[in-house]
């Protein structure tokens, strides 16, 4: 009897030991899936099929990090089915990482071209575009946590919306084609370059959005570039200096910052 008790320990032994190594390294698999990769790159004006070659954009920009994480932070969606309820197109987390990363893109960025944005996540691939046009930052994405904007309905056999992006205040869905019948691009926010304060945007989540603001602090430009860019728009405004040269020299400012 004695023999059998020892070897009925051993074997549950055995098997609860066999069971945490496992959940160990299904724990260890699941947080390396929430660790979002982020890939910037720089895409011709026509990328995607959209037709902006007659917008004219002004690359570079100085934007700071509170701009930008406000932007991130401000961006919303909600899928096309019942019950869908109103979610955040990145998450606090993914906003930390991007925000330093767009900061930095938009201060090396030509006229000619635009960011594309590529996050892998555990939710799944979230890719779009952003530029800026006059006062105005456009948000154009193509997919969103693994669901692309424009997919087939394999019931109906016919192309559906998965979801469209939820315009936030100073923010408005990007309008296309001839005068008299516009369309509304609901994968397209054309939002004001100065949004709203962080507690309309955020809610109850301020303190979240000020401790995003001071991680990503050491990215901010000081004050003598700061400076320096004044004294170069001035010179601009004064028709001292022509917009090209403006753009080669404030280029040049921002590459001994980066």
């Amino acid at each position: 009897m004695i023999i059998f008790m020892r070897q009925h320990l051993k074997t549950t032994a055995y098997f609860l030991f066999f069971f945490l190594v496992t959940l160990g390294i299904t724990g260890k698999a699941e947080s390396k899936k929430d660790d979002a990769k982020i890939k910037i790159t720089f895409k011709p004006k026509s990328h995607g099929n959209y037709d902006i070659k007659k917008f004219k954009l002004n690359h570079p920009i100085n934007i700071s990090d509170r701009e930008i994480i406000n932007h991130l932070v401000s961006l919303k969606y909600i899928g096309n089915f019942l019950m869908s309820k109103e979610e955040r197109v990145f998450s606090l987390a993914e906003v930390q990482k991007l925000a330093p990363i767009l900061v930095k893109a938009f201060s090396r960025i030509g006229t000619r071209k635009i960011i594309h944005i590529e996050l892998e996540s555990s939710g799944g691939l979230t890719s779009g575009d952003v530029f800026s046009f006059r006062k105005h930052l456009n948000w154009r994405f193509e997919s969103i946590r693994g669901e692309s904007f424009f997919q087939k309905n394999d019931v109906r056999e016919w192309n559906v919306f998965a979801w469209k992006l939820v315009p936030q205040k100073g923010q408005l869905f990007f309008k296309s084609g001839a005068k008299e019948g516009k369309r509304l691009r609901k994968n397209w926010i054309v939002s004001n370059l100065k949004l709203p304060t962080p507690d309309q945007t955020l809610g109850d989540n301020v303190d979240s959005f000020n401790n995003l603001e001071t991680g990503s602090s050491k990215d901010k430009i000081d004050q003598k570039l700061e400076k320096k860019l004044k004294h170069l728009k001035y010179l601009r405004d004064k028709n001292l200096i022509d917009e090209e040269e403006y753009k080669t020299q404030q280029k040049k400012l921002f590459d001994k910052l980066f």
